[in-house]
């Protein structure tokens, strides 16, 4: 086992402009002599917060830079500098310099808080996020903080910003505690090389881990002739910039009219509440976990059988305990969840939507994107999270309705049409599913009329056209479509027969009818296993239940007998990645030999993971590693190859999306229009054009959108085609 080791280099502190002048020589000559080198890069900022509850929401769009360091090798020396704040414009020269790879770690907050002092380092050559690269390289972990990564691979064992403060006495002689005494102020009590230690090793780190990152990535192929750190570069590099321009750009929001909404949503909240207390018999706080135990599970309450422990060993009330209670017909936890989600709409929209508009100068909310969200790569948001703003038809409060184009612009809003399913049609080769595809049929209306004798699918589409104006067959017709859209969608998603009949229409009669054909012994097990799951089941609910669970595995297998080919592909994508656990993709048996990289890392194995893993691999060629897709238990087995599908669907639908945006991004002619991309929620982009170029606009993106990829006869997304539905509206409401 060999063991390479890594000295740490020492810190210097860059004070004054003879200092700074000498760093700045030495980094552009640097630059010049070794242009594929990094330069690891990181600033200490004066941590700025929004004014929302949430803890630690940092301001990125309005922080500044206290102390920023860099580090570099030099020959085969590397080296580290900390410097101080009053230089930072000195090495724009360097930081915006077209020759320059700069190696990050959360790039894009270091990105704001640099332009924030007149620089921009989009403008040089190769900014690299190590957080992206992390994920890249392994969407497992945990943590992709840099000192856990820095840790596990490189053996960097970094100080944490609290301890810095540890035995530190600040001016009046008290103990100092971080986010109230500074590293200015560090560095004025006499601890400027504690200071300098602390900020230059993430730069530091940051070069090194991005190394070995960027090592580990280029051996990781994507087919034949291409590996993930090309797709890197091809992809997430411009996505980075990309959603540090929308987050600086941010969304028009109608504070108004969302202050108009607080005193009815807060009349219902103090409506709930009362009802609450009256069938409680006294006050109780919903928000208090401790009180909803005392009263669903103790003697001096309902005295009801608790479902699931907390890590402390109490009876727990989270979402999913409050979703079994509510199953069971206790009425007054409907009552706690109503008035929950109420509690939530008012604080996570209505609060928080209205203070970070009036924090900001501009008006606008400037959201927080992770570019790596989900483990699938769809995005995640924060400060405001617009990924679970409501649709429309669910938005009682029209949170979407907020978000307006200021005078004299527009919103444009393009979203996919029934993106998965076509992706489910490539990935299958479903004939039926592609067929229908192509000649422009809705999939969901041609279902019913493929799997129900009598139904023409000409009547369905109508059905679905007539909407509040339907007769009784089309009504009936209407919930027939949304049903086999509900299975279509479950099967890409996973979801099994319970989850399923929760979302389709399944009347007494159909359930009834299934358990008269059941056979004894078969009902009793599947009724007690369900009340052994849920205790708060009586005999009758749980039932019902085995005879709604057995129509929807009907309705399912219902669905694989039109579409053969998409249960193949169910098939065979688990069993693809469990092979893969055991050849590599030159069918060659796979080595899991752990060996210790520098002391203090995690044995890793040659490829640089920990653990041995399946895979499956995006549209793209992201991967997705799945450590239990062998695993001996059935639950952990089952949910590994639940992900592979989702992941190959979802992830995919991400990779077309985020081409779709780059192209949108980097379009001349679009620029020149004054396009802004502002948000992407799943598989729709809004975004804002000045009124008099909307209508030019929307073409150009509409085709952007349908080939994301290019527009070359071999650059198409799919073998069928992938339609957008896209509007011209004042308010994101309207789009749907």
């Amino acid at each position: 086992m060999s063991i390479e080791f890594i000295d740490i280099p020492p810190p210097e502190f860059v004070g004054t402009d003879e200092e700074a002048r000498e760093l700045l020589r030495l980094s552009l000559r640097k630059v010049e002599e070794d242009p594929e080198d990094f330069l690891g890069w990181d600033t200490e900022t004066h941590g700025k917060k929004l004014p929302i509850k949430k803890k630690r929401a940092l301001d990125p769009i309005n922080d500044t830079v206290v102390y920023w360091s860099l580090s570099f090798k030099l020959g085969e020396i590397y080296r580290r500098w900390c410097i101080s704040q009053e230089f930072f414009h000195y090495f724009s020269p360097l930081l915006e310099n077209p020759l320059l790879n700069i190696a990050g770690w959360n790039l894009k907050y270091d990105a704001h808080v640099a332009f924030n002092g007149n620089v921009n380092i989009w403008n040089a050559r190769r900014p690299v996020d190590g957080l992206v690269l992390a994920q890249l390289h392994d969407e497992n972990r945990r943590s992709h903080g840099l000192k856990s990564c820095a840790s596990d691979w490189c053996g960097l064992k970094m100080t944490k910003y609290t301890s810095l403060f540890d035995g530190i006495l600040d001016a009046e002689g008290k103990k100092a505690r971080e986010y109230v005494t500074s590293l200015i102020e560090l560095v004025e009590l006499g601890h400027e090389d504690l200071v300098s230690n602390y900020a230059s090793y993430d730069a530091y780190a940051h070069l090194r881990t991005v190394e070995w990152l960027i090592e580990k990535l280029t051996n990781t192929p994507i087919g034949l002739d291409s590996n993930l750190w090309e797709y890197f570069l091809a992809m997430e590099m411009p996505f980075t910039e990309q959603l540090w321009r929308m987050e600086r750009r941010g969304m028009h929001v109608n504070t108004k009219y969302l202050k108009s909404q607080i005193p009815v949503i807060t009349e219902r909240i103090n409506g709930l509440e009362r009802d609450i207390t009256r069938a409680v018999g006294h006050p109780i706080n919903i928000q208090s976990p401790q009180q909803l135990a005392k009263y669903f599970f103790s003697d001096d309450g309902l005295d009801l059988v608790p479902i699931k422990l907390t890590a402390t060993q109490q009876p727990s009330t989270d979402e999913e305990v409050m979703k079994i209670l509510v199953e069971a017909g206790v009425e007054v936890a409907q009552l706690i969840v109503e008035c929950r989600k109420l509690h939530k709409s008012k604080s996570t929209y209505l609060d928080a939507l209205i203070a970070l508009s009036d924090h900001f100068k501009d008006g606008r909310i400037h959201p927080n994107f992770n570019q790596m969200g989900a483990r699938t790569g769809r995005l995640s948001t924060e400060n405001p999270n617009s990924q679970n703003f409501p649709r429309p038809k669910l938005d009682e409060w029209g949170i979407r309705k907020a978000f307006t184009a200021p005078p004299g612009k527009k919103l444009i809003v393009a979203d996919y049409a029934q993106i998965e399913m076509r992706i489910m049609a490539d990935f299958s080769g479903d004939h039926r599913m592609i067929a229908a595809i192509r000649e422009g049929k809705d999939l969901h209306s041609y279902t019913v009329a493929l799997t129900m004798p009598g139904v023409k699918y000409e009547e369905v589409v109508e059905a679905k056209k007539a909407e509040d104006d339907a007769d009784d067959r089309q009504v009936w017709l209407q919930l027939q479509r949304q049903g086999k859209k509900a299975v279509g969608f479950g099967i890409i998603y996973g979801a099994g027969p319970p989850k399923i009949s929760m979302e389709i229409e399944i009347s007494e009669t159909e359930w009834q009818a299934k358990i008269d054909q059941m056979n004894d012994r078969t009902f009793e097990r599947r009724v007690t296993r369900l009340m052994k799951r849920n205790p708060l089941l009586s005999e009758e609910q749980a039932v019902e239940q085995v005879g709604r669970h057995s129509v929807a595995g009907d309705k399912i297998q219902e669905y694989f007998d039109a579409f053969p080919g998409v249960k193949g592909f169910m098939d065979q994508t688990p069993a693809i990645c469990q092979q893969r656990m055991h050849f590599d993709q030159n069918n060659q048996k796979r080595d899991w030999d752990f060996q210790v990289r520098s002391p203090g890392a995690k044995p890793t194995s040659e490829s640089g993971h920990s653990k041995p893993f399946g895979y499956v691999q995006t549209l793209c060629g992201r991967y997705r590693r799945l450590e239990d897709i062998n695993h001996k238990n059935y639950f952990y087995r089952s949910e590994a190859e639940r992900q592979s599908v989702n992941t190959r669907i979802q992830g995919s639908a991400a990779d077309i999306t985020k081409a779709a945006m780059l192209r949108i991004e980097f379009d001349h002619r679009l620029i020149m229009l004054g396009v802004l991309v502002l948000n992407q929620v799943h598989d729709e982009i809004v975004m804002e054009v000045p009124e008099e170029n909307a209508e030019e606009a929307a073409v150009i993106i509409q085709h952007c959108m349908e080939h994301p990829f290019g527009d070359g006869p071999d650059d198409d997304a799919l073998q069928v085609p992938i339609p957008v539905d896209l509007k011209i509206v004042d308010n994101w409401a309207e789009a749907k």
